[in-house]
C-alpha cells in the first residue's frame, strides 16, 4: 500500500512539473504575442501617424497655392524681396518664414527663391507633424516649386460685371432698333431713375429699374423678368411671352393680351425695432403677419411681420443712413418676427444695426394691380382688379379686394372680399358672367356681384375664413452701385499719354516696344518731333495720309487717322476722333482702331469714314505680334498677359471717360464706362461689351433713331472682367503674377 502511495505521489508531482513547464510556455508565447501586437499596434499608430502628417502637408501646398494666388502685383513684389535666394539658403542663412492663413502650429512653411531673366522661381518648403508629443510623433515635408512671371506693369485689380448695361439717371430710349443682349450670364440692364420706352417696337428689356416704368412700344423679353421700384404702366408694348414683373404697383390695363409667370406687387410700411423695442428706422417690407398682432378688422395693414426672404430691401435709419438689407440666410422667429443672421449692406453713412430687427406694419404702399385679360401664373398684390373677359390665373394671393370678370382661378387665398365685376344675377341661383375656382379656395370677406344684393355661393370658395392673410411680396430693389471713373488713376496703366505740360502738347510712351525688342519708352513732343515713323515703323499720322496729329487741330482731336498704335492710351481732357482712313500701326487691321481710350473729358466719335474701335483684348494676335507691342499687355511670347492669357482687365474697354459720350454710327468692342451721359445718332450704335452711363453723376441716357445694341452674349469670362475703377484700382504696379498651373513641381524632402 505505501508503495503505491509514494508512486501516486510522484505521479502527482510529475504531473504539476508538466503543467508548471506548461504554464510557462503559454506565459511566453502570451508575452511574445502581446509584445507582438504591441508592436504591430505601435507600427500601425506611426503609419496611420506618417499617413497623418503626409495629408497635412499636402493640406499645406493647397493653402501655399491660394496664399500666393490672393496676393496682387505689389503684394507678391514685397514678399519676394523678403525672400532669400537659393544660395544663401543652402548657404544656412536664414529662410523667410510665413504662415499664410494657417493657425495650426503643426504645419509650417518657408520660402526661398531663385531669379531668372523676367520670373522668378519660387521655392515653398511644407513641414506637417502630427501626434506630436507622442511616441508615434511623425513628420513630412514637401517642396512645391511656384514660378512668378514678369510682365511689366498692369493694374492690380478687377471685377466680373454682372450687368450688361447700367444707366444711372433718367432714360427715355425711343430708337427703334434698341437691344440689349445678355445671354444666360448676366441681366440686361439696371436703370437708377425712371425708364421710358417708346416708338421701340423691337427694343427687349430684362432687369430692374428703380424708379417708375412707362411702355409704349418695346417689350419685356420672353422668358425673364423685369424689378420695379416704382410704378409699371403699359400703354401698349410687345406681346409678352413667360414673362414676370415685380413692382410697387402694375398697371398694364387693357394692352393685349399675353403671358406672364408672375405679376407681383406691394409692401408693408414698417417701422424697424431693436430686440427690446428701440426704433431703428422704417422699411418697405414684404413678408406675412402675424395673427395675433393685427386687428380684427380686414383686410390686415397693420402688426407684426414676419419679412420676406426673397428679396432684398432698404432701411432708411432714424440718423440718416441706408442700409440694403438681405434676409435670404437670416433665422426668423415666425411667433414674434424677431431676426437675426441677416446680412447689410451700407448704401449712405457709416451705419451698423442692431443683431436683431424686428418689423412692425404701419400700413401698405403699392401693391395696386390693373390688369385685363391675361394668362398669369402667380398674380399677387393688395388690391387686384382684373378686368375684361376669359383671364386665367393659376394663383392669386390678394391681401385687399379681388375684383375680376370672367375666367378661370386655379387657387385663391384673400385677405379681403372677392367681387365679380361683369357678373349678374336675377336670384342666387341664376347668375352669369362669374368667375370659376377650379380648386378649394378661401377668403377673409365675402364674395359680392357688382350690382346684385344678395349671397350667392361659389363653387369651390370658403367665405369669412377668420385669421387669413396672404401677406404683400414687397417692393424690389435696383443696385445700380458702381465704381466713379476717376482718369487719374489709370495713367500709369496708360502706353500713350497725351497731356499738356508747361503749354507743351507732349506725348509719353511707356511699357511698349517695336518687334526686333527696340524699347520706345520715353517723352515726346508732338509739335517738334515727327512721331509719324518710330523705327521705321508707321506710328501716328493724320489727316487721311501722312499728316502729324495734333498739330493743327483743336486738342485732343483726331482727324481722318492713318496711324494710331494699339495699346491703352490716355487724354488729360475731351478727344474727338473725326474719321479713320487706315490704320498702319497695327497689322492686319485696316480701318479699326486697337484701343482702350481713358479720358478727363468726352469722347465724341463722329460719322466721318470709319472702321470700328477695339479695345486690345480682343484682337491679341495684332496687339501682341504686330510692328508695335504693348509690354504690360503681352507677353514674351506674344500672347495676352495673366492666367491663362485672359489679359489685363483695363484692355477689355474701349472707353473710359470722366464725362460724356456722343457717338454716331460706330461699333464699338469692349466695356465704355462713361462718367457722364451717352447720345447716340445717325446709324445704329452696336457695342459689343458692357455700358455703364452716370458713374460720377446721374446723367441722361438719349438713343436716337437709329437705335442702340449692347451686346455681352459672345464675350468670355476673361473678357467679362474690367478693371474695378476706383481709388487705387487703376494704378500700376510692378506686374508679378503666379503662373497658371502652380505648382509646376512637388517633392518629399
Amino acid at each position: 500500500m505505501s508503495g503505491i502511495t509514494i508512486k501516486s505521489r510522484q505521479y502527482g508531482a510529475a504531473t504539476i512539473t508538466i503543467l508548471l513547464f506548461v504554464g510557462v510556455s503559454i506565459s511566453i508565447a502570451v508575452l511574445g504575442s502581446l509584445r507582438y501586437i504591441q508592436g504591430s499596434q505601435n507600427q500601425t499608430m506611426t503609419m496611420h501617424a506618417q499617413t497623418q502628417a503626409q495629408r497635412k502637408a499636402w493640406v499645406g501646398v493647397d493653402i501655399t497655392k491660394k496664399y500666393l494666388s490672393a496676393l496682387d502685383s505689389s503684394e507678391l513684389t514685397e514678399l519676394l524681396e523678403s525672400i532669400p535666394v537659393k544660395v544663401e539658403a543652402e548657404a544656412g542663412k536664414t529662410q523667410q518664414t510665413l504662415n499664410p492663413t494657417i493657425s495650426d502650429p503643426e504645419l509650417q512653411l518657408s520660402f526661398y527663391k531663385e531669379d531668372l531673366t523676367n520670373k522668378t522661381y519660387l521655392y515653398a518648403e511644407i513641414t506637417a507633424e502630427a501626434v506630436k508629443g507622442t511616441k508615434a510623433h511623425a513628420t513630412s515635408a514637401i517642396e512645391a516649386v511656384f514660378e512668378l512671371q514678369q510682365t511689366g506693369k498692369q493694374p492690380v485689380k478687377s471685377c466680373a460685371i454682372d450687368r450688361t448695361v447700367v444707366l444711372r439717371g433718367a432714360t427715355e430710349l425711343t430708337g427703334g432698333g434698341t437691344d440689349f443682349l445678355s445671354g444666360d450670364a448676366l441681366t440686361d440692364i439696371a436703370v437708377e431713375g425712371s425708364l421710358k420706352l417708346t416708338n421701340s417696337s423691337k427694343s427687349g428689356i430684362s432687369g430692374c429699374v428703380s424708379g417708375d416704368v412707362y411702355m409704349n412700344g418695346g417689350g419685356i423679353k420672353s422668358h425673364s423678368s423685369l424689378y420695379v421700384g416704382g410704378n409699371f404702366k403699359v400703354e401698349s408694348m410687345a406681346k409678352p411671352t413667360n414673362v414676370g414683373v415685380w413692382a410697387r404697383d402694375i398697371n398694364i390695363g387693357n394692352s393685349g393680351q399675353g403671358t406672364y409667370d408672375f405679376l407681383r406687387a406691394g409692401a408693408f410700411t414698417t417701422v424697424v425695432l431693436d430686440e427690446s423695442g428701440g426704433v431703428v428706422g422704417t422699411g418697405n417690407v414684404g413678408g406675412e403677419l402675424i395673427k395675433d398682432t393685427t386687428g380684427s378688422s380686414i383686410p390686415w395693414t397693420t402688426g407684426t411681420l414676419v419679412p420676406t426672404k426673397d428679396i432684398p430691401f432698404v432701411i432708411e435709419t432714424s440718423s440718416g443712413g441706408r442700409v440694403l438689407v438681405d434676409l435670404s440666410d437670416a433665422v426668423i422667429n415666425e411667433s414674434n418676427g424677431f431676426v437675426e443672421a441677416y446680412a447689410a449692406d451700407s448704401l449712405e453713412g457709416n451705419v451698423t444695426l442692431p443683431r436683431v430687427l424686428q418689423f412692425v406694419a404701419t400700413g401698405v404702399t403699392g401693391g395696386n394691380i390693373d390688369i385685363y385679360t391675361l394668362n398669369v401664373g402667380q398674380l399677387w398684390g393688395h388690391e387686384i382688379l382684373s378686368d375684361g373677359y376669359d383671364a386665367n390665373y393659376t394663383t392669386v394671393l390678394s391681401n385687399g379686394n379681388f375684383s375680376i370678370g370672367t375666367g378661370n382661378i386655379g387657387s385663391l387665398i384673400g385677405g379681403s372680399n372677392l367681387i365679380a365685376n361683369k357678373g349678374g344675377c336675377s336670384s342666387n341661383s341664376n347668375c352669369s358672367n362669374l368667375p370659376s375656382l377650379l380648386n378649394p379656395s378661401q377668403i377673409a370677406g365675402e364674395f359680392y356681384i357688382n350690382g346684385y344684393s344678395g349671397t350667392p355661393p361659389l363653387k369651390n370658395l370658403t367665405q369669412k375664413k377668420p385669421g387669413l392673410s396672404p401677406g404683400l411680396p414687397g417692393i424690389p430693389f435696383c443696385d445700380t452701385r458702381v465704381n466713379k471713373v476717376v482718369a487719374s488713376d489709370y495713367k500709369p496703366s496708360a502706353n500713350y499719354i497725351f497731356e499738356v505740360v508747361d503749354g507743351q502738347r507732349l506725348l509719353t510712351i511707356q511699357n511698349v516696344k517695336l518687334a526686333d525688342g527696340t524699347q520706345i519708352d520715353g517723352v515726346y513732343d508732338l509739335l517738334t518731333e515727327d512721331l509719324r515713323f518710330i523705327g521705321g515703323k508707321s506710328f501716328l499720322s493724320c489727316g487721311w495720309g501722312s499728316g502729324h496729329c495734333f498739330r493743327n487741330n483743336q486738342l485732343w482731336e483726331l482727324d481722318g487717322i492713318s496711324a494710331f498704335p494699339p495699346g491703352v492710351a490716355w487724354f488729360d481732357g475731351p478727344l474727338k476722333i473725326n474719321g479713320v482712313g487706315s490704320n498702319n500701326a497695327v497689322n492686319g487691321i485696316d480701318k479699326n482702331l486697337l484701343n482702350t481710350f481713358i479720358t478727363i473729358g468726352g469722347v465724341e466719335l463722329t460719322s466721318s469714314g470709319h472702321g470700328e474701335l477695339i479695345a486690345p483684348n480682343f484682337n491679341s494676335e495684332a496687339l501682341c505680334q504686330g510692328d508695335i507691342v504693348p509690354t504690360n499687355l503681352c507677353t514674351l511670347e506674344g500672347d495676352l498677359v495673366g492666367d491663362e492669357g485672359v489679359g489685363l482687365p483695363i484692355a477689355n474697354s474701349s472707353i473710359v471717360s470722366q464725362s460724356n459720350l456722343g457717338v454716331e454710327g460706330w461699333n464699338i468692342t469692349g466695356h465704355v464706362t462713361l462718367g457722364g451721359s451717352v447720345k447716340t445718332a445717325g446709324s445704329k450704335v452696336i457695342i459689343n461689351g458692357g455700358l455703364v452711363v452716370g458713374s460720377n453723376i446721374p446723367s441722361i441716357t438719349s438713343v436716337g433713331a437709329g437705335g442702340l445694341e449692347v451686346n455681352t452674349q459672345s464675350l468670355s469670362q476673361g473678357q467679362l472682367q474690367k478693371d474695378c475703377g476706383s481709388g487705387d484700382a487703376g494704378s500700376s504696379v510692378s506686374g508679378w503674377h503666379l503662373k497658371a498651373n502652380a505648382p509646376i513641381w512637388t517633392r518629399y524632402l
